[in-house]
């Protein structure tokens, strides 16, 4: 008998050194966290494979267009054509788990890549700040990276400060080159010359992006004028261009950023505030 108990008072006390060894390594070690699988991403827009690598999810890139080249290491991915003209069979042999691309007006290419089996996330223009954001929440969504959408849509906002707006706000030209062609009401750009305390000029027009005369430019007389492409010596010699106002108060700017500018993205931020600082500096002058 007495063996028989001192046997159970043994196997009680080993199983309860199991269990007090069992609970010490639960304590002791550190939960093991899921890791992310690796995603085979295409993206058809330079201001989508910004958004991606801002997100952090660069190295999920293997495939971008032709017009991606920013950051450099956008450079080194390989190139399956542009966003009007993608190279479909490039794209299907990287065998990629998803798209990345503008939607496609009057085009086919986005449902031959469906027909293919291929999973593409077409994403609407952007209109003004606020869509640019919720083209980051949507990328984000899709990778996985919903916290560092909400750090880079903040970044960016922060990035909006700075000098104080102009009363009463100046009258802007945008001009995207020397044939004449300038952002309406339904550009980001338009949103953007706003959001830097200036009035577009043609943010009455319900387009994008069209071409303007020279006389219709001379007729509003902006305050300011921004340059994307020449000189501002060669416009101010252009025919009645020594009468606007933006020429005879020297405010013709022509150091933004131009592919930061022009994209979508999240290096806009940066020349939004460097414009604003530019229209309130000039106008102290």
């Amino acid at each position: 008998m007495r063996n028989n108990k001192m046997k159970r008072s043994g196997i009680y006390f080993l199983s309860a050194c199991v269990r007090v060894v069992a609970c010490s390594f639960a304590f002791a070690l550190p939960p093991i966290m899921p890791v992310q699988a690796a995603l085979g991403v295409v993206s058809l827009m330079p201001s989508y494979t910004e958004i991606i690598f801002e997100l952090g999810a660069g190295p999920d890139l293997i495939g971008v267009s032709s017009f991606c080249d920013w950051p450099p290491g956008a450079r080194r991915k390989e190139k399956v054509g542009d966003y009007l003209r993608p190279n479909i069979e490039k794209i299907y042999s990287l065998k990629p788990d998803m798209i990345f691309a503008g939607a496609w007006k009057g085009s086919s290419v986005a449902q031959e890549l469906r027909n293919a089996g291929m999973k593409v996330i077409e994403l609407p223009e952007e209109h003004g700040l606020d869509d640019i954001f919720s083209t980051i929440n949507i990328i984000a969504g899709e990778l996985g990276r919903k916290k560092e959408a909400v750090a880079l849509i903040q970044k960016m906002k922060t990035g909006l400060n700075g000098a104080p707006f102009l009363s009463p706000r100046p009258s802007v030209y945008l001009e995207l080159d020397e044939g004449g062609w300038t952002a309406g009401k339904l550009s980001f750009l338009s949103d953007a010359i706003g959001k830097a305390g200036g009035k577009n000029i043609f943010a009455g027009e319900d387009k994008g992006y069209f071409q303007v005369s020279w006389e219709a430019v001379v007729k509003k007389d902006p305050d300011a004028v921004i340059l994307l492409s020449g000189s501002a010596a060669d416009f101010s010699r252009r025919p009645l261009a020594s009468g606007l106002k933006a020429v005879k108060s020297g405010r013709v700017f022509t150091g933004m950023a131009r592919d930061a500018f022009l994209r979508p993205g999240p290096r806009l931020a940066a020349e939004i505030k460097r414009l604003k600082a530019w229209l309130a500096r000039d106008a102290d002058e």
